[in-house]
């Protein structure tokens, strides 16, 4: 699984409570829950369905991290603003 590039919009106070409520288990799904409900491409399309979620856990937690984090720090509204 080969991502370029991670984009996102801010998380809602409602999707914070979804993922702190279900990926319960570990920091692991927590980052995949993550990925699969706010990780978009360039043009702002979803990268993750469900159905990639085996393999996003199939993944190093490392790995899940730093693509969480790369997709916060893509914020697709603050590009906006800058031009």
């Amino acid at each position: 699984m080969r991502i370029k590039t991670l984009y996102s919009m801010p998380l809602t106070l409602y999707e914070i409570d979804l993922l702190h409520y279900t990926s319960i288990g570990t920091d692991k799904e927590y980052f995949a829950d993550a990925l699969i409900l706010k990780a978009l491409d360039f043009e702002g399309e979803k990268k993750f369905t469900k159905m990639d979620r085996p393999k996003l856990l199939g993944l190093r937690r490392e790995t899940l991290e730093a693509m969480y984090l790369e997709m916060f720090a893509n914020d697709m509204t603050l590009s906006h603003t800058f031009h």
